[in-house]
């Protein structure tokens, strides 16, 4: 009996933990479950970005990650865990991670396209769901950018093309591909909702211009 009271210990120290991670955090079993928790996202996150998704997201952007995976844990996608030992939370908390790592890769590969073959045939291929025109209308995006680049990006989307875009505007396709970058850059720099919201504007001009609406603009 003493034997089986001491195998279920770690079990009933992990609820215990999630608990009062969730509850208190100040608690020396929430603290030492939460720095357990850092210390794996922290390898985890590192792991994926140097195997599966090299060279993609920098040592700045894996920091955040991390962050934002203790931040969806600690906020309540710990409550969803149904397990009973260090095993199954580490798998749980394993999906969560790869889950955000491969979220914010996709959103790179994404940026990155747009500055390597910025035409709206390739931006139409991001993923996003509209409904309805009036519904379309309503919940039309606002763009993030300044008024300058913003006009600039509708032009570039409705040339359909940087070479287009150089042609019509009688510069070099360099010079298109190094006014992109900047923007780019901007990009980079914005917060993650202003990043989400950059994409999303995107995602609309970039349906406008195969619809032809920027025509009429």
């Amino acid at each position: 009996m003493a034997r089986s009271d001491t195998a279920l210990e770690p079990q009933l120290d992990i609820r215990l933990g999630i608990r009062q991670l969730l509850a208190d955090r100040h608690t020396p079993e929430a603290r030492g479950l939460y720095l357990q928790l850092a210390r794996y996202v922290h390898g985890r996150v590192s792991h994926r970005c140097a195997n599966r998704y090299r060279g993609l997201l920098g040592n700045g952007e894996q920091e955040e990650l991390v962050a934002e995976v203790l931040i969806q844990l600690i906020s309540g996608a710990l409550a969803r865990f149904e397990g009973d030992n260090l095993a199954a939370l580490l798998a749980f908390v394993r999906t969560v991670t790869d889950r955000t790592v491969g979220h914010a890769a996709r959103r790179r590969l994404r940026e990155l396209r747009l500055v390597e073959g910025a035409d709206a045939a390739r931006i139409e291929a991001w993923h996003a769901v509209f409904g309805s025109v009036d519904q379309s209308v309503v919940d039309s995006p606002s763009s993030p950018f300044t008024e300058r680049d913003r006009a600039w990006l509708e032009e570039l989307f409705r040339a359909g093309s940087r070479a287009e875009l150089a042609r019509q505007a009688g510069l070099s396709r360099a010079a298109i591909t190094q006014r992109l970058q900047r923007v780019q850059e901007r990009i980079t720099r914005m917060e993650p909702g202003q990043r989400q919201q950059a994409e999303a504007w995107l995602e609309e001009v970039a349906r406008r211009g195969q619809r032809g609406e920027l025509l009429l603009a």
